[in-house]
């Protein structure tokens, strides 16, 4: 049963009454109720019959000496009066709940055990509504769920009246399942206002959301405001983009003040990242002598892994990190600071006097262990400010600072490893908690089946698995784009961060949201997709001689509307209604329409009828299965790639040459063969060395064609598509042989040194 504190007398027999009721209520989510559209679905939730109607003379009262229950309250009221022009006030009653009627309580002294820190009791009959918490932040979390209550037109900027402010007679018993329910702003790479800033916080919190990390240093940018070195935000917030204007901004420290105490109102706390030993080209834009070389660098405006890191061995390093982390520090009430500590190329380091000098001295075995140095000095360093370091889960290499907390990216796996030194993990692993990934490689339904404690681990080490977070990204992601990709899907990890994992129900949850829409409508969420708006399937079909094209809209209520003569498709573009059949080289484009208005970008489709579309092609060596588009015959479906190398068309090798054999079938006319290929340095894909072709007329005996030499240079930092193209004279053969030699390993001045490079293909073309 749950237990009462006798602080302050308060047990009523209307709050034994509730806590009964949701003791004995077996929730059985697929029984929830449809017509409570609640998300997160409550622990427990029991419908009663009538509705509490809110007047002019209702009162909202709080106990005299409650200040959390005042501020709650005032919270409410202020939301009352911007949906009706109606302003409440506050009256206060002493220790004991009173039963006055037409009254909304709020106490936040309840010291019930089993609510926690965030749990509250709601009770809504015809006369009373009370809400009972431990704390502010459970109060607040049942004003979330009571504006969810409410009539759809309350969040909208149109007046209400009064009268109309309803709510359903019920009891609910909540509380979350997980400490650490968060979500990453990337603002290092695309800044972000102030006020998107603020809009985003309480979104959040809106959905019972209640961290917010803040990432405010990349190499692209810097993003606040550190008053012992200026050159921060007048340098190093800004980069010279390809096109020649300059792109950034910053937070001044008062601008901070601000987003921490609009945050604090709605109980999110701010956790800032401020990077390190990697990511901090801006930084080292303004200070270069804080590097291994001193170089005179400028903040970057490609996306990447940069070779430019702090230098482990320089003690202006760390005298520089502690200066900035004496003012975030100060700035910041978090009790934590995330260092990132992911993606650190080694390279600078193992040719850096200092920085060898510093394993020497300390003993350290390598690089590895050089990087663990760094973080546990500052995580020593952070500790005597009172703050817990967190960093990504590359902080597990060479040892982990005992205290620090591990944030899982690469899989579960960190977490894993975190708990199995004792360390506390949170999980947003890439596969189901990257928002700036497209929907058709994490949609809506793979979110919410998203467990964010890892298999494997016992009950105990389940304890240290603190939650989870939903990172945003923004390489591809301006500030005008973010709530298209953040949300519906927020909405399914804030359920899988707040419920009980025996509650989560997808189908339910599915129905709750299409009646939730309409809530967002009314806040004026720019929400965007559950899933992939259109997902396509082209195959060339032997017999026909014909690419079939199939395409499927992503979710109900959506038209597909194509065209195939490169013009950008419209509302009265040629409306798709089955399988297409195309004998020719062509652009296909498609988007989808709600009606009659565009819900997404377009889908092109690059489609090149050749001699070698339909054969058989067989490969020497594997591709690798993350990147084998559409298998075996990828590379001669007739499909050519887009500037995307994740776009499922592209082929992709790491070690390995591309070396494949293709059957015309029959002697062929043939006078010239290309291959496509993709580079992103940043990205550690390169060009090939250089492309040999082949013909034999037997497929054991080959001969040369030719060879094509790589003649971009790997230096080159921008996406590159290039065609390896032979011509000759006009031959008969039957096979063909391409090779393509592998870059193998990433140069020695790359990021990725001594790492193995990738070879990216889409189409072998034969004409």
């Amino acid at each position: 049963m749950y237990k009462f504190a006798n602080r302050i007398s308060i047990v009523s027999g209307l709050v034994v009454l509730i806590i009964v009721t949701m003791t004995l209520f077996a929730f059985n989510s697929k029984k929830q109720n449809d017509s409570l559209i609640l998300i997160p679905y409550p622990v427990s939730l029991k419908k009663t019959d009538g509705v509490f109607q809110f007047n002019n003379k209702t009162k909202f009262l709080v106990e005299k000496t409650d200040t959390a229950a005042k501020n709650v309250a005032q919270y409410f009221i202020d939301k009352i009066k911007q949906a009706t022009g109606f302003e409440y006030k506050i009256e206060t009653f002493k220790n004991k709940i009173p039963k006055t009627p037409n009254a909304f309580i709020i106490f936040c002294k309840s010291k019930i055990d089993s609510l926690g820190d965030e749990g509250y009791l709601l009770h809504v009959d015809k006369s009373q509504i009370i809400i009972q918490s431990n704390f502010y932040a459970g109060a607040f979390y049942a004003i979330q769920t009571i504006r969810q209550l409410l009539p759809i037109e309350f969040e909208t900027a149109k007046q209400l009246k009064l009268n109309n402010l309803k709510i359903q007679c019920l009891e609910i018993f909540d509380k979350p399942r997980f400490q650490w329910r968060g979500s990453l702003l990337d603002c290092g790479r695309h800044f972000m206002t102030k006020e998107f800033v603020k809009r985003y916080i309480d979104l959040l919190a809106t959905y019972k959301m209640n961290r917010f990390h803040w990432h405010l240093t990349e190499d692209q940018g810097w993003r606040i405001e550190i008053k012992k070195y200026p050159l921060l935000t007048t340098k190093s917030a800004y980069r010279k983009e390809k096109d020649g204007s300059t792109y950034g901004g910053f937070y001044s420290q008062d601008d901070i003040r601000e987003v921490l105490s609009y945050a604090k109102m709605r109980n999110v706390m701010v956790i800032p990242e401020i990077e390190m030993p990697g990511h901090c080209v801006a930084a080292l834009a303004s200070y270069p002598e804080l590097s291994c070389t001193g170089d005179k660098i400028d903040v970057v405006s490609t996306w990447g892994v940069f070779n430019d890191v702090y230098c482990a061995g320089n003690e202006k390093t760390f005298e520089f990190l502690q200066n900035v982390i004496d003012e975030v520090a100060a700035l910041f009430p978090s009790p934590y600071i995330h260092i990132g500590g992911d993606e650190v190329p080694k390279n600078r380091w193992s040719k850096c006097p200092k920085c060898q000098q510093r394993i020497k001295t300390e003993n350290l075995k390598n690089e590895a262990e050089l990087q663990s140095y760094f973080i546990k000095r500052m995580a020593k360093y952070l500790q005597s400010k009172n703050k817990i370091l967190i960093g990504w889960d590359e902080i597990l290499e060479g040892g982990i600072a005992p205290s620090a907390i591990v944030q899982s990216w690469r899989g579960m796996e960190g977490a894993i490893e975190a708990v199995n030194h004792c360390n506390k993990a949170i999980c947003s692993p890439t596969s189901h908690a990257y928002f700036d990934a497209d929907t058709k490689n994490l949609d809506l339904k793979k979110i919410y089946f998203f467990n964010p404690v890892p298999d494997g681990i016992t009950a105990e080490q389940t304890k240290l698995i603190i939650g989870g977070e939903c990172n945003m990204w923004t390489e591809y992601a301006p500030q005008e784009t973010i709530e298209s990709k953040v949300f519906p899907r927020a909405l399914a990890i804030a359920e899988v961060f707040w419920s009980p994992l025996k509650n989560m129900n997808y189908d339910n949850f599915y129905a709750r949201l299409q009646n939730h829409y309409a809530h967002m409508d009314a806040m004026n969420v720019h929400y965007g997709l559950e899933s992939a708006g259109i997902s396509s399937s082209i195959n060339f079909d032997t017999l026909s001689k014909t690419f079939k094209v199939e395409m499927k809209p992503g979710q109900t209520g959506l038209t597909i509307r194509y065209s195939v003569d490169n013009s950008e498709p419209t509302a009265k573009s040629q409306m798709y209604n089955g399988l297409i059949s195309i004998d020719k080289s062509c652009i296909l484009k498609a988007k989808a329409f709600r009606n009659d208005v565009p819900v997404t970008e377009t889908i092109e489709r690059n489609i090149l009828y050749h001699k070698a579309v339909g054969k058989k092609l067989t490969l020497n060596f594997p591709c690798s299965p993350k990147y084998a588009a559409t298998g075996n015959i990828a590379t001669i479906d007739g499909l050519r790639g887009t500037n995307n190398f994740n776009d499922g068309i592209w082929q992709g090798y790491s070690k390995y040459n591309y070396d494949a054999i293709i059957d015309l079938n029959q002697l062929t006319d043939v006078e010239e063969i290309s291959a496509g290929f993709l580079q992103s340095v940043p990205s550690w894909i390169f060009f090939p060395v250089q492309v040999e072709y082949f013909a034999s007329n037997d497929g054991i005996n080959f001969t040369s064609l030719g060879i094509v030499k790589n003649d971009i240079s790997q230096h080159d930092e921008n996406l590159l598509i290039k065609d390896f193209t032979l011509k000759f004279a006009k031959q008969q053969t039957r096979f063909i042989k391409v090779v393509a030699q592998n870059v193998g390993i990433c140069p020695e001045w790359h990021s990725g040194a001594s790492d193995s490079a990738w070879l990216f293909i889409d189409e072998v073309v034969v004409k």
